[in-house]
């Protein structure tokens, strides 16, 4: 990291520059983004070298973005229409727009004042002036992804293959031994990028969670279960966050009754799209099987999955765990 270091221009320049100034009007910069039109240094306007573009994205207090060649990061404080940038940093790559990319952050590190009007923004300084545009919705969701529900997704390794393994439940959560789906332990950081209600009950009634892969779309999680199981469930990405789709493979025992859900990942209908095929069994404390189900769950274009009374799998390929 570097910490920028910036000359004084001389005092003539800037009464010059400062009072060619038009007046700032402020306006809401928190949580907004932008990407860089124009900067105004030494009285002369510059537009960014071409097929680059130089970003500022305004959290509650911080603000970071992409220069030419490095990212970039400050604190700052907006109060009516003054602000003023703190701890201006950056990474330390080389590239051919070094220069402009030093003008631009310079002319950021000396901001004084500012102006946001609708789709358009205005930093000032004694030293000149920065134009931005609102940045276009596509980029701000990519971007919004990349810091979010993006990074809880590559904790996923890919499962390889065209057929998802046997998912089933474990029971000893403190001794898991060889179970095939420990996962990796999702930080509780991370629980506020899936669903409200998921991230509602994770965060109140704790619990560890596991991201265990990913396959067809679907990202497989080992999650909270009743008493001392492990259920699986999945969990699919829409509007932005980790949503869930269907609790597949659970189990739970009381004074010997134990009752056991496996699933599969298959596409059972040949249309492209990943299903699930559930085995339930509840068995009393002889180990006689006292009730049992085999079930196609088929997902829909939407992504939902809806029963399949007429999909009847084969029952020998579909043989459930010993827990």
């Amino acid at each position: 990291m570097k910490k920028l270091i910036l000359l004084a221009l001389p005092a003539f320049m800037v009464f010059s520059l400062f009072s060619c100034q038009p007046r700032p009007v402020g306006g809401k910069i928190e949580n907004t983004n932008w990407v860089l039109s124009s900067l105004t240094a030494s009285k002369k306007v510059m537009q960014p070298p071409a097929n680059i573009h130089i970003t500022a994205i305004f959290g509650s207090d911080k603000v970071t973005g992409i220069g030419p060649c490095n990212s970039y990061f400050a604190g700052f404080k907006a109060t009516g229409t003054a602000i003023a940038i703190s701890d201006l940093g950056s990474t330390e790559r080389a590239c051919d727009e070094l220069e402009f990319e030093n003008s631009y952050l310079g002319l950021l590190s000396k901001a004084n004042g500012y102006s946001v009007l609708k789709d358009k923004m205005e930093i000032y300084s004694e030293s000149g002036k920065l134009v931005f545009m609102a940045m276009p919705a596509a980029e701000v969701e990519k971007i919004n992804f990349t810091n979010g529900v993006g990074k809880l997704a590559e904790l996923f390794p890919v499962v390889e293959g065209d057929q998802a393994p046997h998912l089933f439940p474990i029971l000893k959560v403190d001794n898991p031994g060889n179970y095939p789906y420990k996962g990796q332990l999702v930080d509780t950081a991370f629980y506020k990028y899936f669903d409200s209600e998921t991230n509602n009950v994770w965060s109140s009634t704790g619990g560890d969670v596991f991201a265990v892969g990913q396959f067809g779309g679907l990202y497989i999680c080992r999650v909270p279960g009743r008493y001392v199981s492990s259920d699986i469930a999945l969990f699919q990405i829409k509007d932005g966050v980790m949503a869930r789709s269907e609790t597949v493979a659970w189990a739970w025992c009381d004074e010997g009754w134990c009752n056991q859900q496996d699933a599969w990942l298959r596409d059972m209908n040949n249309d492209g799209l990943t299903d699930i095929v559930q085995r339930y069994s509840l068995t009393d404390d002889k180990g006689k099987i006292r009730e049992e189900r085999l079930a196609v769950l088929e997902q829909t274009k939407e992504g939902t999955f809806v029963e399949n009374q007429d999909l009847k799998p084969d029952k020998a390929q579909f043989a459930m765990a010993k827990i």
